[in-house]
């Protein structure tokens, strides 16, 4: 079984942004969303509830309780698939993975400069947790759970750092397969599989700048 795996909670993302992952892997999937919020979601989506979560940097390592539904993909809601995704599932084995942020590589030259995480001299992570696949990674969750309270406090910017420097054993997805619009150039790249538009945050204009250079 193929899973693909999705998290909305808050009014970050809406029904539409898990719908339209839905829509572009054209629904031939096990899918699943865990939600606070179930309301407009598709009917073949199934749903995992849970309870409304404060704005943190954590909430992902909770997918890791996850396990029995085959090989796992799970998706962030900010990606873009531009090429059938079926492939990917191929490149789960024996261990977790993860995207490696080649893009990091380019510093300030095609980075923003101001942009902390990113030109810091110490890199504070390499992973990006936007796409990850994994069959049982019940272990992640257990090490976490242990002490919640003192993972937080360590690693303040979140679930990538935890992941990064806890080691673990992450394969790590091609470079060709993914890039970041915003931090490898904010260039539109059409032979990739899949976009992140992670630095919404700071740059919300870049939604709009993705949707105009891949349809023209």
């Amino acid at each position: 079984m193929k899973t693909i795996l999705t998290l909305k909670y808050g009014t970050k993302y809406s029904a539409n942004h898990v719908n339209s992952i839905y829509e572009h892997t054209e629904g031939k999937y096990n899918y699943v969303c865990v939600t606070d919020n179930p309301k407009d979601l598709y009917e073949d989506i199934n749903i995992i509830p849970i309870e409304h979560e404060p704005e943190g940097n954590m909430e992902k390592l909770k997918l890791f309780k996850l396990k029995d539904l085959g090989t796992i993909l799970y998706l962030d809601l900010d990606v873009r698939i531009q090429k059938p995704i079926d492939h990917l599932f191929d490149y789960c084995n024996d261990h977790p993975v993860i995207v490696w942020t080649w893009w990091k590589d380019k510093g300030e030259r095609e980075m923003p400069i101001h942009y902390f995480p990113y030109h810091s001299s110490y890199p504070l992570s390499n992973f990006n947790s936007s796409i990850m696949l994994w069959k049982d990674a019940t272990y992640i969750w257990d090490n976490y759970s242990k002490d919640q309270e003192y993972y937080n406090e360590k690693y303040p910017y979140g679930d990538d750092t935890y992941l990064f420097h806890e080691g673990f054993t992450f394969e790590h997805l091609p470079d060709y397969e993914v890039y970041s619009y915003m931090f490898a150039g904010r260039k539109y790249r059409p032979e990739y599989t899949v976009c992140l538009l992670n630095g919404q945050a700071e740059y919300p204009e870049i939604v709009k700048e993705y949707d105009e250079l891949c349809m023209h």
